[in-house]
Parts: C-alpha cells; sequence; structure tokens
C-alpha cells in the first residue's frame, strides 16, 4: 500500500509458503521492495495519518495477527485494512480483499469522496455510497452514485472517466467474478497494471487484473493477480 502522504510502501507476507509467523516488510518509494506497483500502481485515497501512526498501527496489526496463513491472515487482508485505516473509509478501490479473514462485516457509508495527484496520475473520485461484506471466499460489493475522473501519464498512458448509476458485484477468490448494473466507462490506455479501452460501458481490459470484458449493464473478468 502506497500512502499519499509519506510515500512508503508496506508488504505483509511469510518468510516463505511454508512461514508460519507474520513479517512486515517495509520500504520507501513509490513502489514496494518486492516490486508491487512497478508497473502501474494506484491511488486509492488521501491519508493525514503520521509516520508514528503508521508504525503504531502496523505493530498492533501483527499483535493481533501473529500467524500468517495463506488463505486468511494474508498480505491481502493486511493491504484491505490498512488501506481503510490510512483513508478513514474514504477511498476507492476495484480489487476484492483475496482473504477469508478480511471484510467480513460491510461498509457502507455516504457521500464521500476525494481529489489528488501523484507521480502523473491525477485522480478525482466521489460516491454516494458504497459498502462491501464477504463470507469466506466470496465477496459482494455495492456502490450507489460513483463518479471517477483520472489522467494518467507514467507508469502508464490514458484518460479515464468512470461512471455509474449503480453497481453490485460478486467475487469468487481471485478465479472469477461478474458485476450487474448501469455504467457508461469510457477511456482508454494503461492504468494500475492494466491495458484496457472501453466506450459508452462497452469494452475490456487485461493485464495484473487478469482479462475483463464488460458492457453497460453487466461485466465479468477471471484470473486476478491482485
Amino acid at each position: 500500500v502506497s500512502t499519499q502522504s509519506t510515500g512508503s510502501a508496506d508488504v505483509l507476507n511469510g518468510n516463505s509458503w511454508g512461514a508460519k509467523t507474520t513479517t512486515v516488510n517495509r520500504s520507501v518509494g513509490v513502489h514496494a521492495k518486492s516490486g508491487a506497483g512497478k508497473y502501474g500502481g494506484e491511488i486509492v485515497g488521501m491519508t493525514t495519518k503520521t509516520d508514528e501512526e503508521i508504525d503504531e498501527w502496523i505493530a498492533k496489526w501483527i499483535r493481533d495477527n501473529p500467524r500468517y496463513d495463506l488463505l486468511g491472515k494474508n498480505c491481502h487482508k493486511f493491504a484491505y485494512e490498512f488501506m481503510v485505516w490510512l483513508t478513514d473509509g474514504v477511498y476507492r478501490c476495484e480489487h476484492p480483499a483475496h482473504s477469508t479473514d478480511s471484510g467480513k462485516s460491510s461498509n457502507f457509508f455516504d457521500l464521500s469522496g476525494f481529489a489528488t495527484e501523484q507521480d502523473g496520475n491525477a485522480i478525482a473520485s466521489f460516491s454516494v455510497a458504497q459498502g462491501r461484506g464477504r463470507l469466506g471466499l466470496f465477496e459482494a460489493k455495492l456502490q450507489v452514485g460513483q463518479v471517477n475522473a483520472q489522467a494518467v501519464c507514467g507508469p502508464g498512458l490514458g484518460v479515464f472517466l468512470d461512471t455509474s448509476l449503480a453497481e453490485a458485484k460478486l467475487d469468487a477468490g481471485n478465479i472469477i467474478g461478474v458485476r450487474v448494473g448501469l455504467n457508461c466507462n469510457t477511456g482508454v490506455g494503461v492504468r494500475n497494471g492494466n491495458l484496457e479501452g472501453h466506450i459508452l460501458g462497452f469494452g475490456g481490459k487485461i493485464g495484473a487484473d487478469g482479462i475483463e470484458i464488460n458492457f453497460p449493464y453487466a461485466g465479468m473478468h477471471a484470473c486476478s493477480i491482485m
């Protein structure tokens, strides 16, 4: 997760596939030492948290989650909960949290948004309400009245306008996901590690989020690596 205020990047993992102890690898820069974000990270929101507050939060998270496991207390759980805390719940994140132990309760909130720019990525995002809930590997998300305008010039390149009246999504881990709703997303280029193109809701993308095909009223994606 990269924070707007400090540019730091923190990645949670086990020391190996068989590791049991939770560790947090930390580095400073536009992308993590592991390489995450190197080909196009994304701005999810803004934060007013200080470095000291971040240190305290990470230390407490490790105390609360001392044992790493691949499906539950993993990097997705850390990144999602870190993001929500950093932004005080005002964020834009299209990726499901691939963890059986994250986001079990809904997080519905009223009109909110943010606008910022960092390293060639300018974004303004607003929504009337959104929330998500989880049961095992299944995650459901509801968005109402969302508008997102974005211009990207490194890493990546393109101009995008994402708008939806209402949208519901259901994901089964990183295997497959579907959505229904009304949108007129328009834009072309490379952002967030994906090559994508849409005209009035018709289009698709391929890359870090797998393969995705979209229509103004529905869509489906598969094989996400995020």
